[in-house]
Parts: C-alpha cells; structure tokens; sequence
C-alpha cells in the first residue's frame, strides 16, 4: 500500500506538531505572496506593470502592495514542472490522445534547462525527484495506459488493497490520485519560492469518498490546496475527453492556485501553461491579521486593461503549530557548527613541566605554567633540543585562556619586559583545563606534542597555600636575583649539590585572617629538620635551601600554614645529585 501509506506519513508529519507554549510570543502579521499572471491576448506577459497598477483585496479589505516584481525561469534551473498521469481516471480509449499530446508537450514545450518529475498512481512517492533525462521522460509517458472503469487488478497491491465493489475500488483510486498530487506539491515546497506547474492529466478526480478507521490524516481537496499554497504551486487539469463538472476537485484546484483548464485543444493548452511559467508577477504585502490557519480570499484586479489575468484566489494563513514546525525546521537545518576534534592526552618524553596554582581575584585561581628541556642520557646523540613551545590553554567552554610561545625555563632566569615569557599566566574559575603544547627546536620544527587535562583548584575556601615555587641557582650572584618577581620558577626537580634553592609560596585565609606557616626538611627515614621562613621582597614566604649539606638521594619538604580558617600542608619532592 505505497502509495497511500506513503501519503499518511507526508500527512502526519504536516499535521502532528507541538502546541506552541501558553507564554509565547503573539503572532506578528504574515506576508502574503500572491503570483499574478497578466498576458495579452497571445498569451504574452506584460512585463511593464508597476505596483500603482495593482489592487489588492484581502478579505475585502484593500491592502498596499508592498513589492510586485516580474519573475521569470533562472537562466540555469529553468521550469519546475510535475507531470501526474492519472491512468485510474482516463480511459482506455484516450490512451493514444494523451501520449500524442504529451510526445509533443516535451518535444516542443520543454527546454533543456527545464527539470520534470512523472509520476503514476501507484509510483512511490519517496522517489519524486526531478529530471532533465529527455528519453527517461518519453519512456514514462510511451507507459501510459489509461484504465478507466476496468477494475481487472493487475498487481499484487491492487489484489489485497483495492479490491471489492467498483464504488470501493473507486474510492481507493481517488484517494491514490489525491494522495500523490498532494506528495508532488509538498516535495515542491523543498525548492526555492518560485511558481511551479503541475499537470494533472485525468477525466476528473472527485471528491475523497470513504473515510474510514486510521485513514484521518490522508489528503483531502483542502490539504492539497494548503499543500501547493504554501509550496507555491499553480495546478493545471487536463481533461483530455470533455470539460470537468463544476464539483470535480481538479477544476476547484485550478481556480484557487492560479492554474486553469485545458480540454479540447490539448497542444495550445499545455504550451499556455509553461507560457504562464515563464514570466509573471510576485505581488508582497502583510496581511493585518494574526496567524489564525484560515483560508483568506484575495481579489487582484488592474487598473489598466489586459486580455489575461489570473492569480491565486487566496492563501491559508499559517496556524500556531505551523508557525511553530517552520522555527523547529529551520533550528534543526541551521548549519551545525563543526565540533572540533579533540585531540587524544599525551605527556610528551621531551619536556618537563610544571603547574602551579596561587588565588587570583574575583575568586578566580592563577595558574601558571613553565617547562623545561630533559637532559639527554648517556648516547643520546642525535635527539633534537626543545628550545620553544606554543601553548594554548583551554576552559571546559573551549574559551581560549592563553595561547602564546613559552620558552624554556632555566636556572636564575628573570622575564625580561619585551622579551619571550618563560612561563605562562592566566587565570580562571575553578575546574578542568587543557593543556596543549607543541614543543619545537630551534629551526621552528614540530618535534612532539604535549596534551594534558588538569584540575585547577578552589582557592577561596579556608586556609590555601600557593603551589610552592622553586628557583634554583648555582653561584651567589645568581641567588641574590632570585628574590625576584620576574624570577622564573624551575619546572625540575632533581638539583646538583652545588646548587642552592629558594622555595617560594603564599598562604591566607578565606576571611583574609593572618595566618602562621611553617615547614621543615625530611627525607625518606622521616623529619630532618625545621627550616626557617622569611618574608621575601614579593610579599611571599621563601625558604632558602643550601644543597651543599645534603646528600645524594630523594628529599621533601612540608609546608605548613594555620588560622582561624582552618589549615593545609603541601609537600615539595626533589632529588640531590652529585
């Protein structure tokens, strides 16, 4: 049951939306589009009409036109056209009369810019797609064989859903015919606002008889109208035996969407309404009514005397739930932005960083990030030298937080005004963030890739210490620059013997309370001892550490600090060498 199973799904997709909210915005006025076609008496458009030259009636009420201009076929996609050979109400004997006139319609009538779709009663509907193909064309319409009043089934469709008494079979068959001409106007709505022409070639559809048990939702006469209202589509009914009675559907169908009639002289009639299609007037306003789903009748007349005129005779207002599936359409056809593609964590053999972490302001966290090269082992000879990296430090919103060169750190060394940081300086909220860093030589070459998550601390609750700072020096006269704010932390933390550090931190309270602090040395076998504390030039706590009175091996040292707020400890690990 394609055909109609097909129909009921295009049906309930049109019908079954959500109910807009009780608190949405009131409905503005709509534009009302109406195509007009003024010709003179060969069927020619009159294309020197202004809009002083139309009146517009809309529910009897005349209406400024807002815009009319002249329309005509795009100089690369042509004509939109549908052809509906309606073999369930032609006869037999008007076979060869309709594939005659219709040889000759696409021979002479049809340019090579034109796109067509031929469509039969039981044709499936989801395979309506235009086409240039010339001889695909020929092909449909040489298959056309009209079947009028012979119920003979001839498929295995026909046998289990269209048989029984002729009058149920005939309500199946317009209900088929109705069903595919609705599918046609609504695939046309896919393409940009323009008019689009669809031949009915039937003796006469009728109205849709039967409505039985789950058949609600397939198309009526009013849901074809609204379908090629909204669509944009002019329906022209060939009959090719008489003329239509004046109940007949297809007659109603031309009338209200500026189509018309062809009967006795099939050539002139099809090459009038692809002369229609090729120049015509779009007249805009905005109607002063809310959306309300109705069907409004429009009257367009001209000031000035013309041999043709026809337009449509209305247009159905869009309702709430239409309003509303045309906003969840367009949200859901919006261009998605490209998700950038994360790339995979990695700690990198090259580098050695380090992360610290102090209070910022706004009850934000500074962050600050250094590095430094690893040594090369013994027989590395041919391993390239990290002497820069590019990071970029991301938020969990992907907000950019820094993104810069950052040079490598090295013992004694200031951040100079003007020149290359060492290190890198943000801050941030609370949370994750990332870490991307591609580490380069000196030649600017790419040499590996460092991508790391991490966990930035609260600092605004109780008592906070700043993740302790090392700088390290190898002679007097680099230590007396370390008490420095432009002094760079060290990223390592294995330390000659000959070296001597200054360990750098700050502690508080949440209240701002004075708070007291303390460390001391230890080493694997438990507490060594008490290492004094000063205030450095920065405001911050410093402890300096001689290394020369320690031997090789692993060491720590507890930072401690207490207050009205509470207490923390932190723990620094290094390792002595020779």
């Amino acid at each position: 049951m394609r055909a109609a199973v097909a129909a009921a799904a295009l049906a309930i997709v049109q019908s079954a939306v959500a109910s807009p909210p009780p608190d949405s915005p009131a409905p503005q006025p709509v534009e009302v589009r109406i195509d007009v076609v003024a010709a003179d008496a060969r069927g020619r458009i009159i294309d020197n009409l202004k809009a002083a030259d139309f009146e517009v009636r809309d529910d009897g009420v005349a209406q400024p036109a807002d815009a009319v201009r002249v329309v005509r076929p795009d100089a690369k996609e042509g004509r939109l056209i549908a052809l509906f050979l309606d073999e369930y109400h032609v006869s037999a004997s008007l076979t060869d009369r309709v594939r005659e006139a219709l040889a000759h319609f696409i021979a002479d009538a049809i340019d090579a810019r034109d796109q067509i779709v031929v469509l039969k009663p039981l044709d499936s509907l989801l395979a309506i797609q235009p086409t240039r193909d010339r001889d695909a064309l020929r092909d449909a319409v040489a298959a056309f064989e009209g079947r009028k009043g012979e119920y003979e089934p001839r498929n295995a469709y026909e046998r289990n859903f269209m048989a029984g008494a002729p009058a149920r079979i005939e309500s199946a068959r317009t209900q088929v015919a109705l069903s595919a001409i609705n599918a046609l106007a609504v695939h046309f709505g896919n393409y940009p606002d323009r008019r689009k022409t669809l031949l009915v070639i039937s003796e006469g559809v009728g109205r849709s008889g039967e409505r039985r048990r789950g058949m609600e939702y397939l198309p009526t006469a009013e849901t074809i109208a609204r379908s090629a209202q909204r669509a944009n589509v002019s329906i022209y009914a060939v009959n090719p035996a008489t003329e239509f009675t004046d109940a007949d559907t297809l007659r109603d169908l031309a009338a209200g969407t500026a189509g018309g009639v062809v009967t006795a002289d099939l050539d002139d009639g099809l090459r009038r309404a692809m002369a229609d299609a090729s120049g015509y007037y779009m007249v805009a306003y905005r109607a002063s009514r809310p959306d309300d789903g109705r069907f409004h009748p429009v009257a367009v007349r001209l000031k000035r005397p013309v041999a043709q005129l026809r337009a449509r005779s209305g247009y159905f207002a869009p309702s709430p739930d239409e309003t509303l599936r045309d906003v969840l359409l367009a949200r859901l056809n919006e261009p998605k932005r490209p998700v950038p593609v994360e790339p995979a964590p990695h700690a990198s053999t090259l580098i050695r960083p380090w992360i610290g972490t102090s209070r910022g302001v706004d009850g934000k966290t500074r962050v600050t990030v250094v590095w430094e090269p690893v040594p090369k082992l013994t027989g590395e000879r041919n391993r390239r030298v990290p002497t820069r990296a590019t990071l970029t430090a991301l938020a969990p919103d992907a907000t950019v937080l820094f993104e810069g060169v950052v040079n490598p750190s090295a013992p004694a060394l200031l951040d100079e005004p003007g020149a290359t940081a060492a290190r890198a300086v943000f801050e941030m909220l609370p949370g994750r963030v990332r870490l991307r860093m591609s580490i380069q030589d000196s030649a600017q070459q790419v040499l590996d890739t460092d991508v790391r998550s991490v966990t930035i601390r609260d600092l605004r609750r109780g008592v906070t210490i700043s993740t302790p700072e090392i700088l390290r020096a190898r002679n007097a006269r680099e230590f007396r620059t370390l008490d420095s704010p432009l002094a760079v932390p060290s990223a390592s933390r294995e330390f000659s013997r000959t070296e001597r550090l200054l360990i750098r931190f700050s502690a508080s309270g949440a209240s701002n309370a004075p708070v007291s602090v303390s460390a001391r040395l230890l080493s694997r076998m438990g507490p060594m001892r008490d290492l004094a504390i000063v205030a450095g030039q920065s405001g911050a706590s410093t402890i300096d550490l001689p290394l020369a009175g320690l031997a090789v091996g692993e060491y720590l040292i507890e930072v401690s600090a207490a207050g009205a707020d509470g207490e923390a400890k932190d723990l620094i690990d290094f390792r002595v060498t020779t």
